[in-house]
């Protein structure tokens, strides 16, 4: 019974993944201008001509989804674009 262990990828084989579509999720408070916050992240990292949807809103309204496709050239693009839509005020997961 064999078992396969996971490790973290080299540099060498992350970049191998690259370029690709990537799919983001982010779930965060309902605040006034959230939206217009987290398609200026796109704007400042140098995306051009894609933007968030809004997806679900929670029961209570408290909190709003939204989705972005796209395509990332590199890995550090992707971490770059990962810790600046983290950094938004009113974001709580990123998926």
């Amino acid at each position: 019974n064999e078992r396969t262990l996971m490790r973290e990828l080299t540099k060498e084989e992350s970049e191998s993944l690259f370029p690709t579509e990537c799919h983001f999720k982010v779930i965060c408070l309902d605040l006034i201008g959230i939206h217009k916050n987290l398609n200026q992240v796109l704007v400042d990292t140098g995306l051009q001509g894609v933007a968030f949807q809004p997806g679900l809103k929670s029961k209570a309204g408290k909190y709003i989804s939204f989705e972005i496709s796209l395509q990332i050239e590199t890995h550090d693009e992707m971490l770059q674009l990962d810790q600046a839509i983290r950094s938004v005020e009113g974001v709580k997961m990123l998926l």
